[in-house]
């Protein structure tokens, strides 16, 4: 047992010093065009001992993997090796047509310069010898804590990953990106990274010239009470391990803010009390944290798990409430009405893991997609199986991670400057403890 445990430490040990080697030492990025590091993931004998989260996760979930490589770009990196290797579900399968855009000529600074100077909403961070600043913006647009999220998920990428490139990024963290003055069609020779886009419906800036990034939600949501993903997740799993597929409710069930999106399926479900139960949820901002209080309507994310049926709808422009619901289990109806996407919904296949609905204010279809998911238990229940499946593989902190890191190579090869330290740049440490939004 102790030289068990020396073994482990010791690995423990070679993993944390290369990390700190590569990221802290700016003598080091030079060699970081071509590095080889490779670690051997079978050296870790107990698992619930390793610090880091993603190296725990190795251990434990993916004996299959002999060795991870987590120092270059290259069909060998254990993001590709996790997340890209089934052609049926590649989570990067998307990144460099979202690039492509972009690729006609380098990014200079002068670019840089004019987005700044154009997108005053726009949140703008810099990674610089694998450290991560934050560039204060007065103007830039905070909703609730969206902004602060989005930079603990980025950070968390970068402390789980040595080598990412110096850049400079900017991203938004509003439904829509709404720019000023017609700015909306224009496509900027850098891209903003946002939420999600669409190329069904004109809402703000055009969708050629967004990048889709991972949702605030995938780190935290405390304002309606979900919390830390993390934590979310598995509860939500443990409600749908808590009851059987056969004994939830017969009900196509929903909770949510009332959009115009949403009108029809309220009104739709209030003729059919006997199978469907769709009701808004108003929230009232709390004076006594940052927890909002919910109507009386409000049901927890857990307790979706009850229901056999559920049903996903847009909201101002997408909702991130989807792969809550697919944790339920239960099979999941979802109207793409404009057709807004997250950065994961190439993932989702119809009647696979997902029910796709495309005929709202159609009642004879609505019913007829419902009707065929209680007259075929078994088919209804193995497309919920898959929906939680793909949630648990594609979107769990790992696979949030490898993205962003996947994200930011991609960006890193259209740059053609080399970014320097801004003037006003505080270092993310610093930033998160001096209550900067």
């Amino acid at each position: 047992m102790q030289h068990r445990c020396w073994t482990l430490f010791s690995s423990i040990c070679f993993i944390s010093i290369i990390i700190i080697i590569l990221t802290k030492n700016p003598s080091s990025q030079t060699w970081l065009q071509n590095p080889s590091f490779t670690f051997n993931i079978t050296q870790i004998n107990e698992c619930h001992h390793v610090v880091r989260s993603f190296f725990r996760f190795l251990c434990e979930k993916n004996h299959s993997l002999r060795s991870v490589q987590l120092s270059t770009d290259s069909n060998d990196h254990v993001c590709y090796q996790l997340y890209s290797k089934n052609k049926h579900a590649d989570l990067f399968a998307r990144v460099q047509l979202h690039f492509q855009p972009f690729s006609n000529r380098k990014i200079l600074f002068s670019d840089i310069e004019n987005l700044s100077n154009s997108c005053l909403s726009c949140h703008h961070i810099q990674i610089i010898q694998n450290k991560l600043y934050i560039i204060p913006r007065p103007n830039a647009f905070n909703y609730q804590t969206r902004s602060r999220s989005v930079k603990l998920l980025i950070k968390q990428m970068m402390d789980t990953f040595p080598n990412i490139p110096d850049l400079d990024l900017f991203f938004h963290v509003d439904d829509a990106v709404e720019l000023p003055n017609g700015l909306n069609d224009v496509r900027f020779n850098v891209p903003i990274f946002a939420f999600t886009k669409t190329n069904k419906t004109k809402r703000g800036l055009r969708p050629d010239a967004i990048i889709p990034m991972p949702c605030f939600t995938l780190w935290s949501w405390p304002e309606v009470r979900a919390g830390r993903w993390t934590k979310a997740s598995q509860s939500i799993l443990n409600a749908s391990h808590s009851i059987e597929y056969e004994k939830r409710v017969i009900k196509l069930f929903w909770r949510g803010v009332r959009t115009w999106k949403r009108t029809w399926f309220l009104r739709t479900a209030k003729l059919y009390p006997d199978t469907m139960d769709l009701a808004p949820v108003s929230w009232q901002k709390s004076t006594d944290g940052l927890a909002y209080k919910a109507s009386f309507s409000y049901r927890t994310l857990e307790d979706h798990c009850n229901y056999k049926y559920l049903v996903h709808l847009e909201g101002s422009t997408y909702s991130s409430r989807l792969k809550y619901l697919l944790l339920c289990g239960s099979p999941v109806i979802f109207n793409p009405l404009q057709a807004w996407e997250e950065y994961w919904y190439h993932l989702l296949k119809d009647r696979e893991n997902i029910m796709l609905f495309e005929e709202a204010g159609n009642e004879a279809a609505f019913n007829r997609t419902l009707d065929f998911l209680m007259h075929n238990e078994k088919r209804a229940k193995e497309i919920g199986r898959r929906g939680q499946q793909l949630v648990l593989d594609y979107l769990n902190e790992h696979a949030v991670s490898c993205y962003w890191w996947k994200l930011m190579h991609e960006y890193a090869k259209l740059l053609g400057y080399q970014p320097i330290l801004h003037r006003d740049a505080i270092y993310i440490d610093d930033f998160l403890l001096g209550g900067f939004s």
